[in-house]
């Protein structure tokens, strides 16, 4: 690959100078020489003509408001090996975790012209989320210093510098450039070094920080040995160890495992809808958010907190043919994404019943402090007209409020378990085994599991076949990634 400058005579003359550029740098000279010094420092040619990349990580992840207590941050660990054929524009990223909750193999992999995801621990696969390359692959490339660079030396007519800056202390200055399917990022580059230090990038979770440091060098191409990204404020990854290798990427590799098979259909939940489960019991939802809404006369008693509520609220009111208040709003525990809904439950005037350990999540969730007239505790159990609410603790939460309907024998939970295909039980994970324990313990008789994640309604005899097929080993696939680790 030959890049091209704008001047490269005078971006290789500032570039190699060891001076900072200057906002009266003539129109085009600041982008291509802080480019040209970047390339450099990262191998230059070396860089430029790279036909594949590894890189293999070992991450610590964190859940920020995902905690088994809204206390603390847990961190779990996260494996990956991304492989890149750049010159054809391929991937192939495989990850391992293995959290409080699920056991995760899977492999997103370029086959011909289509985006596939495996799961190696049922040994299925399905269409990808990604559309093409950048759609797949983004993530990695955004996550690695090197690739950044690679791609800026792609783009040095979509590049805009933004001036100087100082980042721990030392002189570094600014560079924004536009990836296929990626909004704007903003590198951050040492002034002397040409290494990137940071990246930032604007967001609808708000703004995010990558961070690059300790940098070494693979067949002469620089890449960061440590990094760490931030959501806001709060951490996400950090880095446990990086190893990066260049031209060294199988063609094999690109195509679907022997022994793995096309999973099974999945339920459909690309609209809005509204089902009814039961006699004045009906599941309303999209995507992965989904919110039961119970008859209790005059008044509706509502459990699945996540943004949108409104929405949903408003389908299921049209669907059942009423205009009946939400009294009640179940918040079936403290994880910030359950709570996303609960200014629409507040705006709408329901009643919050919750877990003592919500409280704190739930004021800030719906925008205020609720009064004392609009919250419940939960203590134990408790009846609200047609509902029975059970405090239990599972390893998701330690304290989380099950929604059961003893007449209709229908439960509705969130994070346990989801059933997501149309004729077969899902995969389940340790958090399942928790709950059908503590179900079991309670002594009630559910034919009818309802998640907040997904819109089927799984029969009990399901969740007891995934349950009794689950394996809880930490490398039940055997594969490369995971063997021999002791989480």
């Amino acid at each position: 690959m030959t890049m091209r400058f704008r001047n490269l005579g005078a971006a290789l003359l500032i570039a190699t100078s060891g001076m900072a550029l200057t906002a009266g740098a003539f129109a085009g000279e600041a982008e291509d020489a802080l480019v040209a010094k970047i390339v450099g420092a990262y191998g230059g040619n070396r860089l430029t003509n790279m036909r594949s990349i590894r890189i293999q990580d070992e991450y610590k992840n964190a859940f920020p408001g995902q905690g088994y207590t809204p206390g603390y941050v847990e961190f779990t660990p996260l494996k990956q090996d991304a492989q890149l054929d750049l010159a054809g524009e391929r991937g192939s990223v495989e990850g391992w975790s293995a959290n409080f909750n699920f056991t995760f193999n899977t492999r997103t992999v370029s086959v011909d012209d289509d985006i596939v995801a495996i799961n190696y621990t049922p040994g299925t696969y399905q269409p990808g989320a990604g559309a093409d390359y950048y759609a797949a692959f983004g993530a990695v490339i955004r996550v690695t210093d090197t690739l950044l660079a690679y791609e800026l030396s792609k783009q040095t007519e979509n590049v805009e510098y933004k001036g100087a800056s100082t980042y721990l202390g030392r002189p570094h200055e600014m560079i924004t450039f536009t990836m296929p399917s990626s909004p704007p990022v903003t590198l951050h580059v040492d002034a002397e070094t040409g290494l990137i230090s940071k990246m930032t990038r604007a967001t609808g979770f708000g703004a995010l920080t990558y961070q690059f440091r300790d940098h070494k060098a693979a067949n002469g191409v620089g890449y960061a040995s440590n990094f760490e990204f931030f959501v806001g404020p709060d951490v996400n990854i950090l880095t446990l160890s990086r190893e990066v290798s260049v031209n060294n990427v199988r063609a094999n590799l690109f195509e679907i495992d022997r022994g793995i098979s096309e999973e099974g259909a999945r339920v459909d939940t690309s609209e809005m809808t509204v089902d009814e489960i039961a006699d004045g019991v009906y599941l309303a939802g999209t995507g992965n958010a989904y919110t039961a809404f119970v008859d209790a006369g005059d008044h509706i008693i509502g459990v699945g907190g996540y943004a949108g509520l409104t929405d949903r609220f408003t389908a299921y009111k049209e669907a059942a043919g009423h205009d009946k208040p939400l009294r009640y709003q179940i918040v079936t525990h403290h994880h910030t994404d359950h709570l996303g809904g609960m200014a629409d439950a507040f705006a709408l005037g329901a009643i919050f019943i919750a877990p003592a350990n919500a409280v704190a999540n739930l004021n800030t969730a719906a925008g205020e402090t609720i009064p004392e007239d609009r919250l419940q505790i939960i203590d134990g159990t408790m009846t609200l007209g047609p509902v029975e609410i059970y405090d239990i603790a599972t390893n998701h939460a330690e304290s989380f409020a099950l929604a059961y309907i003893p007449e209709a024998k229908v439960a509705f939970q969130a994070d346990h378990y989801n059933g997501i295909y149309v004729d077969e039980p899902s995969q389940a994970g340790t958090s399942s085994v928790y709950l059908k324990n503590a179900i079991d313990d309670l002594g009630i008789d559910v034919d009818i599991l309802l998640s907040a994640h997904g819109r089927k309604a799984s029969s009990w005899a399901d969740f007891e076949a995934a349950v009794a097929a689950y394996d809880p080993r930490p490398c039940a696939s055997g594969r490369t990634i995971c063997r021999g680790v002791s989480y």
